[in-house]
């Protein structure tokens, strides 16, 4: 009983560093999620529930991750160990890290730029047309011709009227 004891008021100790970590998780995912509809706004592109989707799995995979590294954490903050390091305070520091690590992920994908996500839309929608083309070496060299001399966006706005 003591042992459960131990684990519940290192629990309690820990919920309210741990609540602000998942809090800062949340905020972060959504601040990209502010970024990303705004750059596909920019890039003229439809938002749809496949992209909403998509945040809630990255949010649920983050959460998944903390929770597992503060596991990680508690159990070395009721561990023999870390009763003898009475210098160090009770902090979930692994938590911490993995938060930090996820901020910077996020921090990058907000940096992106609309125009680098559509430069790398429009560079494999021309990937795809020479696979398609592999036996047709003149298509091919049209169709290099005709990336070169568009603009990103017009080459995939030409790509989705004819598409349509």
């Amino acid at each position: 009983m003591e042992t459960w004891g131990k684990i519940a008021s290192c629990i309690i100790a820990q919920a309210g560093y741990l609540s602000f970590m998942y809090l800062v998780i949340v905020f972060l995912v959504a601040m990209d999620l502010w970024s990303g509809v705004r750059k596909a706004k920019k890039r003229g592109e439809a938002r749809m529930s496949f992209g909403y989707r998509r945040t809630i799995d990255k949010l649920a995979k983050y959460f998944n991750t903390i929770f597992v590294v503060a596991v990680v954490d508690l159990v070395f903050l009721i561990s023999p160990i870390y009763e003898g390091l009475t210098v160090i305070p009770a902090f979930p520091y692994i938590t911490a890290i993995g938060v930090i690590f996820i901020g910077f992920i996020e921090f990058k994908s907000i940096q992106e730029k609309a125009e680098d996500k559509l430069r790398f839309k429009s560079t494999s929608m021309l990937a795809g047309k020479i696979i398609a083309n592999k036996d047709d070496i003149s298509k091919i060299v049209e169709e290099i011709m005709s990336y070169m001399n568009t603009s990103d966006k017009e080459y995939t706005k030409k790509d989705k009227k004819a598409g349509a």
